[in-house]
């Protein structure tokens, strides 16, 4: 089974998306931007809202490292 292309954080080489998804404010931005090209509302709404920031943070960051993309919520 040949691995899919990386299209997490604009389509950038993974190391450059893990290192902006060790940074909270960059995964953010990152993770509302690849959510939102992926059409998926609830979790793009809730990635909005300030409370649940350390969530997403943590889950996006565990999916960049293990599955070279954002795979859970994206």
């Amino acid at each position: 089974m040949a691995r899919k292309s990386n299209n997490a954080y604009l389509g950038l080489p993974w190391i450059v998306c893990v290192i902006l998804a060790i940074f909270p404010l960059t995964n953010i931005i990152g993770g509302i931007i690849t959510r939102l090209e992926r059409r998926k509302l609830i979790p793009l709404i809730l990635n909005c809202i300030p409370f649940f920031w350390p969530f997403f943070w943590l889950i996006d960051l565990i999916s960049m490292i293990l599955n070279r993309d954002l795979e859970w919520f994206a």
